[in-house]
């Protein structure tokens, strides 16, 4: 247990317990009550453009992009809504769903922010663009919709754990003044029990199901709680199942071109 969980002061608001059904229902900051339907814990490692780090191995399935911005007292505030969804391509995880949300930008979309059809607009908005696998609450299904094709998302794109997926982004401050900053992780973990809340719109509805093909018997998990997790070093050892902190820690650092938000991968692997 030797470096595990040493950094739980940084877990955030968790998830929303009726939306876990596999393993420990609470987590993440007790002080800190999640809002209905959410699926993920927030880490509070970040400043706004801070690297976002994967938490073990993992293939780029889908993406959503949400981002929008408003104008309050005639500033522009940005309400950073990127989505990403990986699959797993750990032995120690197989078929595990990954996802990150309130992201600013990610090198994974070479087009995000760099072509105009794929950055922000004034919102809220209603799904931006959304392309490959997406898993949205209790759904699971395949879309290509809003002109993803501008935002060139490398789906089938490899990232091994610790390294750069994502870079921070910002929602409005809840006391209205300012901004806060962090990046909310979920995981769907697959298991032989059948997902009883697979389909339903909400955690809550009276029963209404949607369901567009998908997998039901993987299972939203609290984070803070389903896990173990430790400082991600290039000389670390990781016992199996381990997943490694979403953030630079304990004197690991990506290279220094990683630490700009435009910066971008060129290839798949």
């Amino acid at each position: 247990m030797e470096g595990i969980n040493t950094h739980t002061e940084l877990y955030g608001q968790g998830a929303d317990p009726d939306m876990i059904t596999l393993g420990p229902k609470v987590g993440g900051h007790p002080g800190w009550t999640p809002y209905a339907g959410k699926h993920s814990m927030a880490f509070e490692a970040y400043k706004a453009g801070t690297p976002v780090l994967a938490p073990l191995d993992m293939v780029l399935v889908g993406f959503q992009n949400d981002n929008f911005y408003q104008i309050v007292n005639g500033q522009k505030v940005l309400n950073s809504g990127l989505q990403l969804y990986f699959e797993s391509a750990s032995p120690d995880w197989p078929g595990m769903i990954i996802y990150i949300y309130h992201l600013y930008s990610s090198p994974l979309l070479l087009g995000h922010y760099q072509n105009p059809g794929c950055g922000e607009c004034e919102g809220p908005p209603v799904n931006i663009q959304a392309q490959g696998r997406i898993l949205p609450g209790n759904r699971d299904y395949v879309t290509d919709k809003g002109n993803a094709g501008s935002c060139q998302a490398l789906i089938g794109y490899k990232v091994k754990r610790g390294e750069l997926i994502g870079f921070a982004g910002t929602v409005p401050a809840p006391d209205g003044v300012g901004t806060h900053s962090f990046a909310d992780f979920g995981f769907k973990v697959s298991d032989t029990s059948e997902n009883l809340l697979f389909g339903l719109k909400t955690a809550d509805t009276s029963g209404e199901r949607v369901i567009q093909g998908g997998n039901p018997y993987l299972h939203w998990v609290q984070p803070g709680s389903f896990f173990y997790w430790k400082s991600y070093r290039p000389d670390a050892v990781f016992p199996s199942g381990v997943l490694a902190y979403p953030f630079e820690c304990d004197g690991y650092q990506l290279p220094a071109e990683q630490h700009d938000v435009n910066f971008k991968y060129t290839a798949k692997t």
